[in-house]
C-alpha cells in the first residue's frame, strides 16, 4: 500500500509540473515582450533623458567647486585660515579629491554628449562641451598633465584602461576647440533646454544664449591663463570684434552662479557640523586689505568678531573685522581666538532649516571685466583698462549687495581709496588684486590666478611644512602609480617631480 501511495504522489507532482509549464508557455506565446517588461528595472531606465543628466552634472560640479573652495581654495589664496588642525594651512598636502571627483562627473558629461548627439539635440551637446571644458580646466590647473584624449574610454568597443597623460598645452588647445564647438552648437534653434538649474527661468527652461556667453567667457579665461606661453591677442580680438558670433557676459544677469535653496539644492557646506565651519576664520591677509581700503564687501564676506559685537552692544566700542594669520603658531591659537577673529559671512552658513544666501560661483561678470582690463593694460586688445577695472569692482559689489540684502555700494570715496584708485603706472597690480578679492570663495580660481601673476604678494603660512613655499599644484593620486604606472612615470619625467612645488606649463 505504501508503494502504491508513493507512486500516486509522484505522478501527481509530475502532472502538476507539466500543467504549470504549459501555462507558462501559453503566457509567453500569447504576450509579446512580457518577460522583457517583467525584467525591466523602473529605477534604472535604459532611455535617460538629457535634462536629468544635465542637472546631475551641474549640481555635482558646482558642489565640488564650493567644497574644494571651502576646504582648499580659500585657504591657499588666504581668504580664510584654519584655527584648529591646520594641516591644509601648513601645506600638509596630498592629491585631494579634485581628480576622482572630476573624472566621476565627466562620465556623466560624456553620456550627455552621446545621448544628445544621437538625438540631434545640439543645445545639450553644447552644454556638455561647456561643462567638460570647465571640469578639465579645473583639473589640469590643479595637477598639470593628465589623461584627456584617452580618458573615459574604459567602456568603448576598443577600451583604454591605462590612458596616456596629455601635456597641459595639449589639453588647453583641446578645451579651446571644444568651447569653439559649443559656441557653434548653442542657439535658439538647438532644441529646448529643460530643468536648467543654472540658467533656467522660473519654470527652469534654459537659455542657450546664456550658455553661449558662458562658453566664450570661459574661453577668455583660458586664453589669458595660458598667456605666459601663448600670445592671446589674435583669439581675443576674434571674440571681442564679433559679439554677434561670440557673445560674452554683458552684466551680472549673464554670469553663471548656482542659486542654492533647500534640499536637494542645499549649499554643500551647510551639511558640515558647526564646529567644522567655525574652524575656518577670516585670513589676516584679506582682512587687512579690506579694512585698509574700507572695502564695503567686508560686511558681507565676514562677521564682526564676537568680542566687538559684545562691546558694540554695550556701547563701549565699534564693530571690528579681524583675521588670523595663515598657519598661525600653536601658542597663539588658544580657545579665546574664537572670539577675537572673524568667522566667514552669514551668507555662507546657516541652520539646516534656513537656506544660505550664497551662490555657487562658476564664472562671474566681474571676472570677465578684470580679464578685459588686464588685456587692455597689456595691449592685447584696444580699450580703456580703467573702464573695465571699475566695472569689475562695481559688479562684484553689486552682486554681494543683491545676494545678501546688505546695503553696500562701490562709492566714489571707496573707488578713490589708495590701493583702489586706478593708476596706469600700477595698473596690473591693481587689476590683479581686485580680481583676487572678487574670487573670494570661488573654487580655486584665486590660487590659479596668483600662480600665474604673483598678485597679490601673498606670503607663505607662518608655520608650514613646505620650506616656506606656497604650493602650486596637487600631487597625483597614489593609485595612479599602481593602475597606470607607465603613463604616470612618463608624465612625471616630462613635467617634473610629482610634488606640490612643480610648476605648471602655463607658469613656467
Amino acid at each position: 500500500m505504501k508503494n502504491i501511495r508513493m507512486n500516486f504522489i509522484c505522478k501527481l507532482h509530475a502532472w502538476r509540473h507539466f500543467f504549470l509549464c504549459a501555462l507558462f508557455l501559453i503566457a509567453v506565446s500569447g504576450c509579446d515582450n512580457t518577460l522583457e517588461e517583467i525584467n525591466r528595472n523602473p529605477n534604472n531606465p535604459e532611455d535617460i533623458e538629457p535634462e536629468l543628466l544635465m542637472v546631475t552634472i551641474i549640481r555635482g560640479t558646482v558642489n565640488q567647486m564650493v567644497d574644494e573652495g571651502y576646504n582648499t581654495g580659500n585657504i591657499v589664496a588666504q581668504f580664510s585660515a584654519q584655527i584648529r588642525e591646520p594641516g591644509t594651512d601648513r601645506y600638509v598636502w596630498g592629491s585631494f579629491n579634485t581628480w576622482s571627483n572630476g573624472y566621476t562627473v565627466l562620465r556623466d558629461v560624456m553620456n550627455l554628449y552621446h545621448i544628445a548627439d544621437e538625438r540631434g539635440l545640439n543645445n545639450y551637446k553644447g552644454i556638455a562641451l561647456v561643462m567638460r571644458a570647465l571640469i578639465f580646466s579645473r583639473m589640469t590647473d590643479a595637477y598639470g598633465d593628465l589623461p584627456y584624449l584617452e580618458a573615459l574610454k574604459g567602456k568603448d568597443d576598443s577600451p583604454t584602461y591605462a590612458p596616456k597623460y596629455d601635456t597641459q598645452q595639449e589639453i588647453y588647445a583641446g578645451l579651446l576647440k571644444e568651447l569653439e564647438e559649443a559656441n557653434q552648437l548653442l542657439s535658439a534653434d538647438g532644441g529646448a533646454i529643460r530643468n536648467d538649474i543654472l540658467y533656467g527661468n522660473e519654470s527652469f527652461a534654459g537659455d542657450p544664449i546664456k550658455w553661449k556667453k558662458l562658453a566664450n567667457s570661459l574661453k577668455l579665461r583660458l586664453l589669458v591663463r595660458q598667456s605666459n606661453k601663448i600670445d592671446p591677442s589674435q583669439q581675443l580680438a576674434e571674440i571681442l570684434n564679433n559679439p554677434a558670433k561670440y557673445p560674452i557676459f554683458e552684466s551680472n544677469a549673464d554670469q553663471a552662479t548656482l542659486k542654492y535653496t533647500q534640499s536637494p539644492n542645499l549649499f554643500p557646506v551647510t551639511g558640515n557640523r558647526i564646529g567644522h565651519w567655525r574652524d575656518r576664520r577670516l585670513s589676516k591677509t584679506v582682512s587687512d586689505w579690506l579694512n585698509n581700503t574700507k572695502d564695503p564687501r567686508l560686511k558681507v564676506l565676514a562677521m564682526p568678531t564676537v568680542d566687538s559685537q559684545e562691546a558694540f552692544a554695550a556701547g563701549t566700542g565699534p564693530l571690528v573685522w579681524a583675521g588670523v594669520r595663515n598657519g598661525e603658531e600653536d601658542k597663539n591659537l588658544g580657545s579665546n581666538i574664537d572670539d577675537r577673529v572673524s568667522a566667514l559671512g552669514e551668507i555662507f552658513y546657516k541652520d539646516l532649516l534656513v537656506p544660505v544666501l550664497a551662490h555657487g560661483l562658476v564664472m562671474t561678470y566681474a571676472e570677465v571685466q578684470f580679464i578685459l582690463a588686464e588685456a587692455a593694460a597689456k595691449g592685447w586688445i584696444t580699450g580703456n583698462p580703467e573702464t573695465h577695472y571699475l566695472a569689475g569692482i562695481k559688479s562684484s559689489v553689486d552682486f554681494y549687495r543683491t545676494v545678501s540684502g546688505v546695503n553696500i555700494e562701490a562709492t566714489e570715496d571707496f573707488l578713490k581709496m589708495p590701493g583702489v584708485k586706478f593708476e596706469a603706472a600700477n595698473a596690473l597690480t591693481l587689476i590683479g588684486t581686485q580680481k583676487w578679492v572678487s574670487l573670494f570663495f570661488h573654487d580655486m580660481q584665486a590660487w590659479h590666478e596668483w600662480k600665474r601673476t604673483g598678485i597679490p604678494d601673498i606670503k607663505p603660512s607662518i608655520v608650514n611644512n613646505n620650506n616656506n613655499r606656497i604650493p602650486v599644484r596637487f600631487q597625483y593620486p597614489a593609485a595612479q602609480q599602481e593602475t597606470n604606472r607607465a603613463n604616470y612615470e612618463e608624465a612625471v619625467k616630462r613635467q617634473g617631480t610629482d610634488d606640490i612645488n612643480t610648476r605648471l606649463w602655463w607658469q613656467k
